[in-house]
């Protein structure tokens, strides 16, 4: 199968003509993951120049299937989520699958797994199997839950650790009975980022000793990393207002309060939830504005530029008594007024003089034209085969000397099937045969 014409267009200026290989130039990745977390460390590792082979059951990734399918295997979340990559099909319930798969593990240098642990040993991709074909090969494991405790053997979604690590009770933005999932998939995002991290340190590792090693993440762990800030606990101050906010919320759930109530008590219980001006969208006269004022310094820039006068500034002001509440409240239905007398623009160009942190607050299909992101270009524009032209993100790394780049647009499925089994030492009329028995090569999803 011939492979597709590569365009793809930045939205600014290269750096240079002639731009130097990749950092992980002449590392060869084979990735046998689904759906964004896993699949996204291959991306960067490609951005960063290694050659990534895509490992596909026949029918494809089930992203290809749904995220916004536009034509029947090829959706935008697949598509999104899997540039730079080369795709190849077998199936490996098949021992000839199996054994074929075997030979690409020989020829590697990273292997990434992301599937339920009770299903690696039966596909044949452990980390003893690939260490005793390959022992220098470095062997990223993604395992959703963890390896240990009740919900070990499980696989794991965004949705699913958002709500038990309690990063969804921090960001969820519902007000009904029960909580809604939050996008974009956070999770998956910075489990994606820490795989491709721990496969760059365990290269580096293997460039001093010549070990290889597994490596592994978790979609669980990765919450708790994001949520940190919040996610915590100390011994000096915690234990009393967890118990008496455990107690609250027990009364409110035997009184058969929705999930907005449970929250509202949470945010006022654990943040104070009264009197944030300084740090929040607001609604203007034509649209919205994010405001990070953040410092006590910047505070007082941010009251200088409002005219704001709050009250915590004041000698004796109690923010726990009803007075002090009410003073609070006064105070943001205040703030939120004077916003909506002016335009975005026209707040951005007084808070950025007085120096106070702020921006435009853009719904996903204005970000595309919001000149910082264009004049850095921080998005790219590709030319898929099949779907035509789309805009993503270029790669996040920049580097100087071994420039990071976009090697392709995500590759349609099975498109490389023939060229890396003859890449891997398969001869033509091996290749025919195991595509001819259904090993080898797409087909379409019954």
């Amino acid at each position: 199968m011939k492979r597709y014409q590569r365009i793809i267009r930045l939205m600014a200026p290269s750096s240079s003509p002639h731009p130097a290989p990749g950092a992980l130039a002449g590392v060869r990745v084979l990735e046998v993951a689904q759906v964004i977390a896993v699949p996204i460390c291959g991306l960067l590792l490609s951005d960063m120049g290694a050659e990534v082979i895509k490992l596909e059951p026949p029918t494809g990734d089930s992203f290809r299937h749904t995220q916004t399918a536009i034509v029947p295997g090829e959706s935008k979340g697949f598509t999104v989520f899997n540039r730079g990559k080369r795709s190849i099909c077998l199936d490996l319930t098949d021992p000839a699958g199996r054994g074929a798969a075997d030979r690409l593990i020989a020829a590697a240098d990273v292997v990434l797994v992301s599937m339920k642990p009770s299903d690696i040993p039966r596909y044949g991709l452990t980390y003893e199997h690939c260490a005793e074909i390959n022992p220098s090969v470095i062997y990223l494991e993604h395992i959703p839950l963890g390896d240990h405790g009740p919900f070990a053997g499980d696989g794991g979604y965004d949705v699913v650790v958002q709500g038990m690590s309690g990063l969804g009770a921090i960001s969820d933005r519902s007000s009904g009975e029960a909580p809604v999932y939050v996008r974009p998939a956070f999770s998956d995002a910075g489990t994606g980022m820490l795989s491709a991290l721990g496969v760059v340190a365990a290269l580096r590792h293997r460039d001093l000793t010549g070990e290889g090693q597994r490596v592994t993440t978790s979609l669980l762990h990765t919450s708790l990393a994001l949520g940190a800030n919040v996610l915590n606990w100390f011994a000096a101050t915690d234990p009393p207002v967890w118990e008496s906010v455990s107690e609250e919320l027990a009364a409110l759930r035997e009184q058969g309060a929705g999930y907005a109530g449970q929250r509202a008590l949470y945010e006022r219980r654990m943040f104070g939830g009264f009197g944030n001006i300084y740090f929040r969208h607001y609604r203007t006269a034509d649209g919205f504005l994010s405001v990070g004022a953040l410092s006590p310094a910047v505070n007082v820039r941010f009251r200088n530029v409002t005219g704001l006068d709050d009250p915590r500034t004041q000698p004796g002001f109690d923010a726990t008594s009803e007075d002090g509440r009410d003073q609070l409240l006064r105070l943001v239905d205040a703030a939120e007024a004077l916003f909506r007398t002016r335009t975005t623009a026209q707040w951005i160009e007084v808070l950025r003089a007085g120096g106070v942190p702020c921006g435009p607050y853009h719904f996903p299909h204005e970000v595309f034209d919001e000149p910082q992101i264009t004049e850095n270009g921080f998005v790219a524009e590709l030319e898929h085969p099949v779907l035509g032209a789309y805009k993503t993100f270029s790669p996040p790394i920049r580097m100087e000397r071994t420039p990071t780049a976009i090697q392709s647009p995500a590759p349609p499925l099975g498109a490389d099937t023939e060229a890396i089994l003859a890449q891997a030492g398969f001869d033509d009329a091996a290749i025919q045969a195991l595509i001819a028995s259904g090993v080898a090569g797409a087909r379409p999803l019954a």
